[in-house]
């Protein structure tokens, strides 16, 4: 039996024979800050993905391609509605290390500060994190919220490669709940009705009717996600490049386009135009690098992008779908027996919104432009260059609305005529009028950047040194704001390697803005790092099986400067208050102090202490582990807490903001990848991923609490304080009065009856009030991601899978697709097991009509998990043959399938995408789509 054993496990080697994967050649490099360096050399935290990649992932933005390639980053995308699907404010690096808003990560497109969501992912070439001190030091007051790199593609010495790819595809929701129809509403209210004490208003031949739908204009049972939404949407992407280079002339030239529909119903037989959502992006790109001499370079990267946005003039996304929740399903038909449109003084009509409100377009463009010298000084001092680049981006963005209001009309029944027709009376609200063009806004911003940079590389037997030293200079200017916003930046490098084994390197930036006082607009952001190539040593030659490792350390200081607002060391002044001047009435306006100068503030500090390891082993299996620690202080926060018995908490509105806050951050990040062959016919890989970070709150400058556990300080940044629930009253906690027992504690949060939610009295006083919340569960940013993929390639054929998925993450359900009743809304699906006195042991809290204080509050009754696990991406494709491909004189002919969020795994069900922290948000998309890939 073990000789048995043996000749399998030895068959198996032989079959899954490594290649040669993800080992790191001399030759390698990785994109840094101001630059690039061998990956050998790397002592920094970075985490880097390939632009091929991205192109797998079917999106119509970047950002949302990135979704589990990059250990450290973490993005929630919270609407899926074409062009408004993406926003980088929803991207972190390493978690959450300030309890200020702003968290927002700075992008950069060659080397220059530029918005993401203008690129297709066809000009990439890649995109690298920066993570910790060593790497975001040189970015000085602005880098301790991470860092985005993105290289786009540029020309090489060869002949003429030319590229084309067509994909198309449809989109359908992700999820969506469905209202329920007019029976179970109508049934439901009489509940509620009952509960409140009062007589139900559905008779049983109501009941009857809309069960039976006999009479669609008295009973209607309009389902009007079904009226307002369509099962699909149209995705079509498509580029077109050209590549090369040789007599001195390198190039790169991109056009593409996309094309994204929406799920709206935007047009029937009764529209006046198409009110479906549209988003349209064209990208062009020309990067250029002319050799003018052999020393002398200059390079032109240009990218243009237009978009055209349409959307319904009667509201965006968030009101429509609020609309189908908010209106009951029996409260009007759609449109009436002569043809006008339904609606009643309580109620718009949801269709009619959509289809005769009119229109709101906007059209935006985006410039960048980057202009470089460069010159090798080799001939005079080896190893010595120098270059200067301009950069300057412009995005403009107009919007042209055209709106119209329209009437509706109730119907009543007045009898019948001479045939038992029913006959109807019409009661009419508000009134039909033109299509009117209104006054839209019109924006622009643009950045104007000056870098010069020289740097030193050279090797002196086993010594390397690479000393880098540059200038920057920044100014970004906004429409119809006065003040540009301006940065000066001194930064250096100064790398040192012995024998490519142990390796040292010092960063640092002296970093300007006039976002401050004089006097204090300069800050020093120093960072020092080091690397042992533990591969590279003698002793290490025995173990063939280890074909790199490396350990690396760094530790250094970053800093954040983006404020709520510009220049907030100032003393301000507002409107307030009037005086009566003599003995008449009239009062002359006033000025009062609205905030008090602090010219000593300045911009949160980061320290950032971490360790890694990268290896290769056995030639196919490459591991990347880090872990680190930060600390971000001078967090702006108003100091209630340093002014307690000095001035009362009601001069808070006049408090400056003071550097103050601190919070501390740790996590840790690992990736793995396997890749082999079987056979050499079959080539495959696995990789596997996970990071964690977890932040806590060491001090806040909070306002006096009534509680010590109601201080945020102590608890993970936006961990939720809220009330902990304790299931529902019983009949058996009230008198025979209908009032609860005084013997329990007594809620504050309006009329309390059986069947309403319980809340823990936290502090034990007998009084359940804002004061019984308490930190509960986790933020709605992950404290965990993971991702796994896998792919193999058999002759023509190959195959990809990505699942990435969050976890230690709670949302909380809200708003009217949940809150049954409010507003005169409909009920949520979840009331369908709502607490009767035959059904004690139900899921929701009993119905009513009008008490809604104590139950539709931030609780955990409320809370739901939050964790998800996603099929992101899923790829199925072919490539012809050479011989097949050089007979249609191409070079390469590859067909595929593709489809993203496949399928999900998450505690919602039907309620919503856990991805979303509103589920009353346009619905994420699931994308299905037939892609043709063509090289010349």
């Amino acid at each position: 039996m073990k000789y048995r054993y043996s000749i399998f496990i030895c068959a198996l080697m032989q079959l899954c024979a490594p290649v040669k994967a993800q080992t790191v050649s001399d030759t390698t490099e990785t994109h840094i800050a101001y630059g690039k360096q061998p990956t050998w050399a790397q002592s920094a935290a970075i985490s880097t993905v390939k632009g091929e990649r991205l192109m797998d992932i079917t999106s119509p933005t970047v950002g949302n391609s990135l979704k589990g390639m990059l250990p450290g980053l973490s993005i929630l995308q919270k609407s899926g509605e074409p062009g408004y699907d993406f926003y980088m404010e929803n991207m972190f690096t390493r978690g959450v290390s300030s309890f200020n808003g702003n968290q927002q990560m700075l992008v950069f497109i060659d080397g220059f500060e530029a918005p993401l969501d203008n690129l297709s992912s066809e000009e990439i070439e890649s995109v690298s994190l920066l993570k910790d001190a060593a790497a975001l030091a040189l970015y000085g007051s602005r880098g301790a919220n991470g860092v985005l790199l993105i290289t786009t593609k540029k020309g090489f010495h060869s002949s003429p490669k030319i590229g084309f790819r067509i994909q198309t595809g449809l989109q359908m929701p992700t999820i969506m709940d469905t209202p329920m129809d007019a029976y179970q509403y109508a049934s439901l209210y009489n509940q509620a009705l009952i509960n409140d004490g009062k007589a139900p208003i559905y008779s049983s031949d109501a009941l009857a009717a809309y069960q039976s739908g006999t009479n669609g204009y008295l009973y209607p049972n309009v389902n009007w996600k079904k009226q307002l939404y369509k099962n699909t949407a149209p995705l079509t992407m498509g580029e077109l490049s050209f590549r090369g280079g040789g007599g001195g002339l390198n190039y790169y030239v991109m056009a593409g386009l996309m094309q994204n529909g929406g799920i709206y119903r935007g047009t029937d037989s009764k529209a006046r135009e198409n009110a479906n959502v549209d988003y349209a992006r064209y990208n062009f790109r020309a990067n250029l690098d002319v050799d003018i001499t052999r020393y002398f370079r200059a390079s032109l990267y240009s990218a243009v992008s237009f978009a055209e946005r349409t959307t319904p003039g009667g509201g965006g996304a968030g009101d429509y779908l609020n609309s189908i929740w908010t209106t009951p399903p029996n409260a009007f038909p759609i449109y009436n027996p002569n043809g006008s449109i339904g609606g009643t003084s309580l109620y718009t009509n949801p269709v009619a919104n959509l289809l005769n409100r009119g229109l709101y377009k906007e059209n935006s463009r985006f410039v960048q432009v980057i202009f470089g010298l460069q010159y090798d000084f080799s001939a005079l001092v080896r190893g010595l260059s120098a270059k200067v680049m301009f950069g300057y981006h412009n995005f403009m963005a107009e919007s042209s609305p055209k709106t119209r209001n329209y009437a509706r009309y109730s119907l009543t029944q007045t009898g019948v005529d001479a045939d038992n027709n029913p006959v109807y009376s019409y009661t009419q609200y508000g009134s039909d009028a033109a299509l009117t063009s209104t006054e839209g806004f019109r924006t622009s911003d643009s950045r104007i950047d000056l870098q010069a940079q020289i740097d030193y590389q050279r090797r002196f037997g086993k010594h390397g040194l690479h000393a880098m030293f540059m200038m920057a200079n920044d100014r970004y200017q906004v429409y119809n704001v006065r003040n540009d916003e301006c940065y000066v930046n001194f930064a250096g490098r100064l790398s040192y390697d012995f024998d490519k084994r142990y390796i040292a390197e010092l960063v640092a930036s002296y970093m300007g803005t006039d976002n401050y006082a004089r006097g204090n607009r300069f800050g020093f952001f120093p960072a020092l790092s080091a690397a042992w190539v533990v591969s590279n040593e003698s002793f290490m030659k025995s173990l063939a099986w280890v074909d790199a490792l490396k350990v690396r350390a760094s530790y250094g200081l970053t800093g954040n400067n983006q404020t709520s607002a510009r220049y907030i060391y100032n003393e301000t002044y507002g409107n307030s208050g009037s005086y009566l001047f003599g003995t008449g009435s009239s009062q002359s306006a006033g000025f009062t102090e609205k905030t008090l100068a602090n010219p000593s503030v300045s911009w949160e500090k980061k320290r950032i202490f971490n360790v890694g390891i990268d290896a290769t082993l056995y030639k196919n299996l490459s591991i990347n582990f880090d872990i680190f620690n930060e600390e971000q202080s001078g967090i702006l926060a108003l100091p209630y807490s340093r002014i307690l018995g000095i001035v009362g908490a009601s001069y808070g509105n006049i408090l400056p903001l003071m550097n103050i806050g601190k919070v501390s951050n740790h996590g840790f990040e690992f990736k793995a990848r396997y890749e082999g062959k079987i056979h050499d016919k079959i080539s495959y890989f696995a990789e596997a991923g996970t990071w964690y970070a977890m932040s806590k709150v060491k001090e806040q400058g909070e306002d006096v609490q009534a509680e010590s556990y109601l201080y945020k300080k102590g608890n993970p940044v936006w961990k939720p304080i809220v009330l902990e629930a304790e299931g529902f009253y019983g009949v058996d906690d009230f008198d025979s009065n209908g009032k609860l027992k005084a013997d329990l504690p007594q809620p504050q949060f309006g009329h309390v009856a059986p069947g309403d939610i319980k809340y823990k009295d936290y502090n034990g006083d007998k009084i359940v009030n804002e004061n019984d919340a308490h930190p509960v569960g986790n933020a709605t940013v992950p404290a965990w991601n993971y991702m796994f993929s896998g792919g193999l390639k058999y002759k023509g054929f190959d195959l990809s899978v990505l699942f990435q998925g969050v976890a230690q993450r709670d949302i909380y359900l809200r708003g009217a697709s949940v809150y049954s009743f409010q507003n005169n809304g409909t009920a949520s699906n979840l009331a369908l097991d709502s607490w009767t006195t035959i059904n004690p042991n139900a899921s929701y809290p009993r119905l009513s009509t009008v008490d809604f204080s104590n139950n539709y509050r931030s609780s955990t009754f409320w809370r739901r998990n939050g964790s998800f696990l996603r099929l992101r991406n899923i790829q199925v494709g072919y490539e012809l043959s050479d011989a097949v491909s050089h007979a249609l004189r191409l070079s390469k002919v590859y067909f595929y399938v593709n489809a993203t969020n496949l399928f999900t795994l998450d505690h919602l069900g039907k309620l919503g995408d856990a991805e979303q922290d509103n589920i009353l948000s346009y619905p994420l998309m699931r994308t299905v789509s037939v892609g043709l890939r063509l090289a010349f």
